[in-house]
């Protein structure tokens, strides 16, 4: 399709460009080539490293080739989710954009435009030699959406910038000058079973939101995973069962939207569901979550869970989530953050994965520390991984400064300073560039990591004003 009603028409036409290129986490070797590609027609510096990060130099226009240099970064990757029923292969196929007036959506998947739109941004400007710029140098890493992969393994020997602009901002009137660093962890639990002639049934949770599970955490948006645990515990108060398989979720940065569960019991489980079934509706607090549904069917199943372990999971899906804590300073806004966010039943192994969000290592530790407590408890392991460190910088800084006059000037609107509670490759960065000074901005994205991703095309219009307005000053 091509984008209309636009102001700059490249950028977007760089949309629609990526848009036809796979590229999920660890899927971004082609992306990768792309970038490369364009950039050695143009005759440019280009480094593509093994974990398909690729750097790229720019010289300064004429007359501005002493000024301290300014790096341009975006990730390349997508978080990869679809809805049931949506027929898609994102090893292969390209995303089907649809535009609604001023919304970009995908057809029945994510959009993409996190970071879709900060990649395109920086290859309009890649492109365009009539730009007055300072040096200018472009980062475009891999696999960010699953733990900065490839931003950790860049070599930023090869950096020599000052400043940066990070396009992975999804509020196009705020400045992001600080973010929450995270932890991964994957908890397991083996489990035994046994034979079973009672009757099974399997209950299905759908129709949650969902969304990215720092940025949307404090939505009160449910947790399909907490919500079956809160479901299940209802069931067991009026009648015993054991559970024979359980999984929902797959990425751990998104919220969970589905879950689904087989149960055995001897008794008629009709009144307990129904029971649960009000809980978990009245449960809703977000309109988004208005969709809900929660089924009870028949279920084929000669195999369960021995009790003990049935109640270990129950453990598992009753731990605190989502806001564990409020940051008591402005802004207001989550401290620290869990969310259960994948679990699958495996052989003679329950898999779940949690990620923690804080803004500061010991309350990560915190986080992590439940996890190992409760790991001890039900003979389960965990294993801590992909960390990343916070990141804050400071709001008068003359980056921060520059980059708002030149949103004014660009929109004739204010932008503010704030932080986030999601983890930026700013953190990675700064930390391994000393001196570097960094912001993280970007168009108006909303549901990122839902197939209800979407992007106001104005907004990205105007960032692009703002970008080239910062160079030019």
């Amino acid at each position: 399709m091509k984008i209309t009603g636009i102001k700059n028409e490249r950028p977007f036409y760089y949309f629609e460009e990526i848009s036809k290129i796979p590229r999920g986490s660890g899927n971004e070797r082609k992306i990768a080539e792309y970038i490369e590609d364009l950039a050695k027609k143009r005759g440019l510096y280009c480094l593509r490293d093994e974990a398909n990060n690729v750097f790229i130099k720019k010289s300064a226009s004429s007359g501005r080739e002493n000024e301290s240099t300014v790096m341009l970064q975006a990730h390349t990757d997508m978080v990869c989710e679809k809805n049931i029923g949506k027929v898609h292969d994102f090893e292969n196929d390209a995303i089907e954009l649809i535009q609604e007036g001023n919304i970009l959506r995908a057809n029945n998947t994510t959009l993409g435009a996190d970071d879709g739109f900060g990649v395109a941004i920086m290859l309009a400007i890649l492109e365009d030699d009539s730009i007055s710029r300072p040096p200018l140098e472009f980062l475009f890493t891999s696999s960010e959406e699953i733990g900065l992969v490839g931003a950790n393994k860049f070599d930023y020997s090869h950096v020599s910038a000052k400043e940066m602009i990070n396009l992975d901002s999804a509020e196009e009137n705020t400045v992001i000058i600080g973010c929450c660093g995270g932890m991964r962890t994957e908890l397991e639990l083996p489990v035994k079973y046994q034979k079973t002639d009672t009757p099974s049934h399997k209950i299905t949770i759908k129709g949650l939101v969902g969304g990215h599970s720092g940025e949307d955490i404090d939505r009160g948006r449910l947790n399909a995973h907490i919500l079956m645990g809160k479901v299940l515990n209802s069931i067991k108060c009026e009648v015993d069962f054991t559970v024979s398989y359980i999984s929902g979720g797959d990425k751990d940065n998104a919220i969970p939207r589905e879950c689904e569960a087989v149960i055995s019991a001897n008794q008629d489980l009709t009144a307990a569901f129904d029971t649960a079934r009000k809980l978990a509706l009245g449960e809703v607090k977000a309109k988004e979550d208005a969709s809900l549904t929660v089924t009870l069917e028949q279920f084929e199943c000669d195999n369960t869970l021995t009790k003990e372990d049935t109640e270990n999971l129950l453990e598992i899906l009753s731990l605190p989530n989502a806001v564990l804590s409020y940051r008591t300073t402005p802004p207001i806004m989550p401290s620290i953050s869990r969310n259960l966010a994948r679990i699958r039943t495996e052989d003679s192994k329950i898999k779940v994965g949690f990620s923690s969000r804080a803004y500061t290592a010991c309350d990560i530790q915190k986080s992590t520390d439940e996890l190992d407590k409760l790991a001890n408890k039900i003979g389960a392991s965990t294993y801590h991984h992909e960390g990343y460190p916070s990141w804050q910088d400071d709001a008068t800084s003359p980056l921060v400064l520059k980059y708002q006059s030149a949103y004014s000037e660009a929109t004739g609107k204010k932008t503010e300073p704030t932080l986030i509670h999601a983890g930026l490759e700013c953190g990675v960065i700064t930390s391994r560039v000393k001196g570097l000074s960094a912001i993280s901005v970007g168009a108006n994205v909303r549901d990122l990591h839902t197939p209800k991703e979407e992007m106001e095309i104005d907004s990205m219009d105007r960032i692009y004003d703002t970008v080239i307005k910062f160079l030019s000053k």
